[in-house]
């Protein structure tokens, strides 16, 4: 798949290597302390460790089962990561672990409930580019301006993936058998087979944006719905059908898009959120236009994961460049929603895949 970008049409030249030292993520997280409570809630240092990784070694030293450790999101192995865990209160794990250069655990109290995935807001970022001369951090600077403005592709990255050639067949057979994905592995599989699907839909309806800016479609829709369509204010052009959310105390209220004006103007502002479909049991599919397309990009047979919507469309917070001149070292901090992935805006900054 040759990925489509809008928001940056300018190459930039810069090096990314991945390591704890380029690459800092720490997890936003609401929480209320509580003097007692079920769990204790803990904050990990980690160093060149998944979270997998972490939790089978606190496992096997700690010899606690892995059930019992509870945790918001997965993070990167080649990487400096600050991730909150939770364990049952009786379970004393800062008096039974010694700090290591790799992992570090800090005790913070008790909290009412045990840490799940999707309890994250957000990740903060501290990412450091290479071999980046002056015209090149000009380019970047006006690069990220576009991003804070106008969002970007909410692409699932590469880490999703792996070695998705070997595990699709895997993940076919699995979805298949109409059941529940019961492993760990198996559910890896799983997302990143629905994955697979998630950015070829999201570039497909990256290629239809392209057209409708240039006031034209390859869809057959009325020259009026064309027109309104090439219209709206935004990069990523919304369709008839399409289904979104909006925040509303906190929480995610979905609505269909049956007026393109209205909603592209609420889209336009960042407070509404086109999704794609991470397709499974019990999801809510887009309907008209946007329903065909997406027609196009599941597997019915996919009933093995929940199914899911995700946001096609975001924006980052916070997102700001310095630089060295000496060194030709370019340092990024930046805040993305749970789940979205730093790698995707690193390339959609740049206009292209990161080597």
């Amino acid at each position: 798949m040759k990925r489509i970008y809008l928001t940056n049409n300018t190459p930039i030249k810069f090096n990314f290597t991945q390591t704890p030292q380029s690459f800092i993520v720490k997890e936003q997280l609401k929480y209320k302390l509580l003097k007692r409570g079920a769990y204790k809630l803990y904050l990990i240092k980690k160093i060149e460790k998944s979270t997998i990784e972490l939790i089978e070694y606190l496992s096997k030293v700690l010899k606690v089962d892995k059930k019992e450790f509870g945790y918001a999101g997965l993070k990167d192995k080649h990487a400096t990561t600050y991730q909150y865990i939770t364990l049952p209160k009786e379970i004393a794990l800062v008096s039974r672990f010694q700090n290591t250069s790799e992992v570090e655990i800090k005790e913070l109290g008790f909290v009412k409930e045990r840490l799940k995935i999707g309890s994250l807001l957000g990740n903060e970022f501290t990412i450091t580019l290479e071999n980046i001369d002056e015209n090149n951090f000009y380019l970047l600077e006006n690069s990220i301006k576009r991003l804070s403005q106008y969002g970007f592709a909410n692409f699932f990255g590469h880490q999703r993936f792996g070695k998705l050639d070997e595990v699709q067949e895997s993940a076919k057979l699995i979805a298949q058998k109409g059941k529940r994905a019961k492993t760990q592995e198996a559910r890896i599989i799983l997302a990143a087979y629905q994955a697979k699907f998630f950015n070829e839909w999201l570039n497909k309806r990256l290629l239809l944006s392209k057209e409708f800016s240039k006031n034209k479609s390859s869809l057959k829709l009325s020259k009026k719905l064309i027109e309104a369509i090439a219209a709206s204010p935004t990069l990523f052009k919304l369709l008839p059908g399409d289904l979104g959310f909006s925040y509303k105390n906190g929480r995610k209220e979905f609505a269909i898009v049956n007026d393109i004006a209205t909603f592209s103007q609420s889209f336009a502002t960042k407070k509404f959120y086109p999704t794609g479909v991470l397709y499974g049991s019990d999801v809510r599919l887009a309907n008209s236009v946007a329903g065909d397309i997406e027609r196009e990009f599941i597997d019915r047979d996919f009933n093995a994961l929940r199914g899911a919507r995700r946001a096609a469309w975001i924006w980052p917070k916070n997102l700001e460049a310095s630089y060295d001149k000496q060194k030709h070292i370019a340092t990024l901090n930046f805040t993305l929603l749970a789940g979205s992935y730093a790698t995707t805006l690193l390339e959609e900054l740049r206009n292209g895949e990161l080597s």
